[in-house]
């Protein structure tokens, strides 16, 4: 069995970098038949994934953050042998959300163990025009957020977050939309719409905490629009999940969702930018059970 490990040396502010060589170790140690090659450039990963697949690796390691996860598994969707490939994910980046939803450690040796028994499950991923991501979507206050943190090198995880959010309330803006799903309309002024295919966001923010992964299902949560001190109320809970029972909160399941807008509206997925072709009509939809997930 022959692992392809894709790094990203950049992941978790550069710390990932350094921890090259204990990898090499402990994939040595364990027996491992294995190739690294790593990152060089943004988007780099889905290439990198393609080509190894291409060379006949079917079992692909992310090495990295949401980012680096994301980019590998647009590549595996890319080859067009998504059936056949195995992912599996050693979390080294600054938010590591999607890894949250399985409890998987951070800890290199604990992580390579789980890969090496190769237990897995098939997970659902969106779609967004061309592009896919697995973990989650956030439009408005959150994307915002999102984009901040990506600025900020001195800090990980949750105070990251907490310090891009801080950075946003700064220049708050709501956004009206309309909502349109399988089971109803919503038209008004938002917040932030978080799009949940797993539970966490943002470093650790808890914003659709019933999501499963393979229901095949999007967990959506909508914020109705807030005041400055309204957000610093609400986002707090959000940490919990706890949110969900507050007034300005709607939580709803959907398969698929279009939101459009009279403005280009701000969103991440996984950590990511896109550059989309729409930024006023935004489709999502949800393909069950397409990547296995070794977990």
């Amino acid at each position: 069995m022959r692992w392809l490990f894709v790094v990203n040396s950049l992941a978790g502010g550069g710390r990932t970098g350094h921890k090259i060589p204990e990898l090499i170790s402990e994939l040595q140690k364990r027996k491992f038949d294995f190739e690294i090659r790593l990152t060089k450039y943004h988007k780099h990963a889905i290439e990198i994934t393609r080509q190894g697949i291409e060379d006949g690796f079917r079992h692909i390691v992310a090495v990295g953050g949401d980012g680096t996860v994301n980019e590998v598994v647009n590549g595996i969707i890319l080859s067009g042998r998504e059936d056949e490939v195995f992912l599996g994910i050693v979390p080294e980046g600054g938010g590591n959300d999607f890894c949250r939803n399985f409890n998987i450690s951070g800890n290199i040796e604990k992580d390579l163990a789980l890969i090496k028994r190769c237990q897995s499950i098939p997970i659902d991923l969106g779609r967004i025009e061309d592009n896919y991501f697995i973990n989650s979507l956030g439009i408005g206050f959150d994307a915002i957020v999102a984009k901040y943190a990506q600025k900020i090198k001195f800090l990980n995880k949750m105070p990251r977050y907490i310090a891009a959010v801080l950075e946003a309330l700064v220049k708050l803006r709501n956004y009206a939309v309309e909502i349109k799903t399988d089971t109803g309309n919503i038209t008004g002024r938002i917040l932030l719409i978080s799009v949940g295919n797993g539970r966490y966001c943002g470093g650790g923010f808890k914003l659709n905490p019933q999501a499963l992964v393979d229901d095949g299902k999007f967990d959506i949560c909508i914020v109705d629009a807030l005041t400055r001190p309204k957000v610093l109320s609400v986002l707090p809970t959000a940490i919990k999940g706890s949110h969900i029972d507050r007034k300005e909160v709607t939580i709803f399941r959907t398969d698929s969702v279009q939101i459009s807008s009279r403005q280009d509206l701000p969103l991440y997925f996984d950590g990511e930018l896109p550059v989309l072709q729409n930024k006023r009509e935004i489709k999502i939809s949800i393909l069950p059970k397409r990547i296995n997930f070794i977990c």
